[in-house]
């Protein structure tokens, strides 16, 4: 905490000037009265000046003490919070909750919530950038949970220099991976997309947002045309066929029944039978022999085989 000294014709004065130019709140106020406006004795050695000493409290105080008064408020008893600045990050762990499942709620839910109201109220504050609550190491090993497969993709942009955008999260776990990328000074991280569920592009520090914005949309144009490309390739042997030559067109059929019988032929057109036995058995032997299974004889007659079973 800074200690200030304050003058002024009244104490009520000075307190309201401090806490105009300070933006303090009713609880980080701490001060102490040195010298309050006396009127001597009888006019004589009156003194119309007071002096009081305040505590101004740092960023992380402010957030701290407000934490402990909510906390109070909601009616939770612990032993301490903890406090971790980190540039303008700022740690808060809540030590020895009695009650820590109401605390953290389900999946995280409640200490979200608070979080989020501790966000708020120092969100003017310039000094503080982002603010994070715990309860008895709850976050760390979710967040040690959650980061673990994203780890060696994170670590492969060193390598290539490529921005990398992951998929789309909710507002819980991108505070994960911004948390995560923050500690390493060679990268950085953008949130981009609308609605509660957004995406995040890593990139280097050495890109501007615009170049790793670009890059990142080109690389998710190529993720979403590689199936049209698939299916170009699939489509190719069709294309092939369209190219051979395309078939002579048919002869046109007849419509008329005049056309189609002078098509088909007739009776009288067709070679006349011989009527003669002599000119048909001349015909038979012109054939060739069939070749293969021989030929049934009908007028064969079968053996009788009652007359075989007497015998035998």
């Amino acid at each position: 905490m800074t200690t200030i000294d304050k003058s002024g014709s009244s104490v009520e004065e000075i307190i309201r000037a401090f806490r105009n130019e300070y933006q303090i709140r009713d609880w980080e106020l701490n001060y102490e009265i040195l010298k309050k406006p006396s009127k001597g004795i009888f006019g004589l050695f009156a003194s119309k000046i007071a002096l009081v000493r305040f505590q101004l409290p740092s960023p992380a105080d402010r957030a701290k003490l407000f934490s402990e008064t909510l906390l109070k408020k909601m009616g939770i008893s612990f032993t301490k919070i903890n406090t971790k600045m980190e540039g303008k990050t700022l740690y808060l762990e809540i030590i020895g909750c009695k009650d820590t499942g109401f605390l953290i709620g389900k999946n995280g839910m409640m200490l979200e919530t608070i979080q989020f109201l501790v966000n708020r109220i120092f969100e003017d504050d310039r000094k503080l950038d982002k603010i994070y609550l715990d309860a008895d190491g709850y976050r760390e090993r979710r967040e040690a949970q959650f980061i673990r497969p994203f780890i060696p993709q994170i670590a492969k942009i060193k390598v290539h220099g490529k921005p990398m955008t992951l998929d789309p999260m909710t507002a819980a776990e991108r505070r994960i991976i911004h948390r995560h990328v923050e500690r390493d000074k060679a990268l950085r991280t953008l949130t981009i997309g609308e609605g509660e569920m957004k995406r995040i592009v890593v990139f280097s520090a050495k890109q501007n947002e615009k170049e790793a914005l670009s890059q990142s949309k080109s690389a998710t144009q190529e993720e979403k045309a590689s199936p049209r490309e698939k299916r170009e390739e699939k489509a190719a042997p069709r294309e092939k066929r369209e190219e051979r030559p395309p078939r002579p067109p048919r002869s046109p059929r007849p419509q008329n029944k005049e056309e189609q019988s002078e098509t088909r032929p007739t009776r009288n057109s067709r070679p006349a039978r011989p009527e003669n036995q002599d000119a048909k058995a001349e015909i038979r032997e012109a054939r060739p022999p069939r070749q293969g299974r021989p030929r049934f004889d009908r007028n064969r007659r079968r053996p009788n085989k009652s007359a075989n079973d007497g015998n035998e």
